[in-house]
């Protein structure tokens, strides 16, 4: 038997030609501007990556996907999409 030779060069995108998915949110484009005060409070709140550890715990898909599209709109991590959402609940619920 012979290995038929397969056409792979489809599959990868050429730097810079790489298209986003036809169900990626659409976002902003960032120019030189300055950052906003939210942006850099939270710069030096944010402990040192040795200080981070992982939740371990798993959420439904539409939840995930919720939360990058959340992120991905504000052009944050979903690190910090969790902070601002536990601070929120934190200012509503907790007294």
């Amino acid at each position: 038997m012979s290995k038929k030779n397969l056409d792979m060069s489809g599959l990868l995108a050429t730097k810079g030609e790489g298209v986003p998915a036809n169900d990626a949110p659409a976002r902003p484009i960032v120019t030189n501007r300055q950052k906003d005060e939210a942006t850099n409070r939270r710069n030096k709140e944010t402990p040192p990556s040795s200080e981070f550890v992982n939740l371990g715990f798993k959420v439904p898909k539409e939840f995930r996907h919720r939360l990058r599209k959340i992120a991905a709109h504000n052009d944050i991590s979903l690190v910090e999409v969790l902070r601002e959402a536990v601070d929120l609940y934190e200012q509503k619920c907790v007294k």
